[in-house]
Parts: structure tokens; sequence; C-alpha cells
């Protein structure tokens, strides 16, 4: 994903110069989060849907709580750790990812956040293919072997 947000900005950047050398007024542009994602991702829409970016602040000890999303979520940390548990993962073994990183979780997983540090966590998340006129976001259960709540 960062390297076709790069490719993005970077034909975004040739454009932009390219009108700007015809047109007083500049496209300019700014990157908000940058995050590094580990795994490989798909990310399938099958009727048109919704891209949400939103930014958050998460206090320290404040949790999301047990959710999964209605579609595909990228996520990028700015700045603090954010501890991820997985239903995925065996006995949903913490993952702390902290800024700089990112993730990506597929729709309808099943996941708790929160910040476990002593500092605020500031992250973006955009929503690709959210369906239009609903939350975004669905609490859920804790899932069975999974001992933190």
């Amino acid at each position: 994903m960062k390297v076709l947000i790069g490719a993005l900005f970077a034909a975004l950047a040739v454009a932009g110069a390219a009108f700007a050398a015809a047109n007083p007024a500049a496209i300019t542009s700014k990157v908000l989060a940058d995050g590094k994602v580990a795994k490989p991702f798909t990310v399938q829409v099958t009727k048109p849907a919704d891209i949400v970016v939103a930014s958050a602040k998460v206090p320290p000890g404040a949790s999301f709580g047990w959710h999964s999303h209605r579609s595909a979520v990228a996520v990028a940390v700015v700045s603090g750790t954010l501890t991820l548990y997985d239903s995925d993962r065996a006995a949903c073994a913490p993952q702390r990812i902290s800024g700089g990183h990112g993730f990506v979780e597929k729709a309808n997983h099943v996941h708790l956040a929160r910040n476990e540090g002593k500092t605020p966590v500031r992250l973006f998340v955009t929503y690709l293919g959210a369906p239009h006129g609903q939350s975004p976001d669905v609490p859920a259960q804790q899932p069975p072997g999974c001992p933190v709540g």
C-alpha cells in the first residue's frame, strides 16, 4: 500500500507541476499519516460503497472494545503504540503497533485495540468500501479463547 500511495503522490506531483506551469493556482498535497504494513492484503468491494477517513486520538488506557468493521480497514499509527488483540492469533496474543507502522484488517474480523501506554496514540483509519449510510464499526462479543477484555 505504501508503494501505491507513494506512486499516487508522485503522479499527482508530476500532474500538479504540469498544471501549475499553465495555471497559477497550483495543487498542493500533504501526507497526513504513513504506516509500514507488514502483511500483504487484498480489498474487494462488490457494490458501490464509501471510503471513509477518520483520525482518532486514543488516551492512555482507552479501548475501542471488541468490534469488527463492515469493510476492510487500513490503519496508520502516527504516534504512540496501539496494542491490537486479534481473534485469529493464538490466545489473542497482543501485537504492538508503534508510530510509523500500520495494519490492514479484513471486513467482519473481530478484534480489540487499546492504548496500554502512557502517552496518547494518534492514528488515521481508512474504511475501504464501507456500506453507505451505516456505521462502519460493529460492536462484538469477546471471542472464546481470548483472555483479554
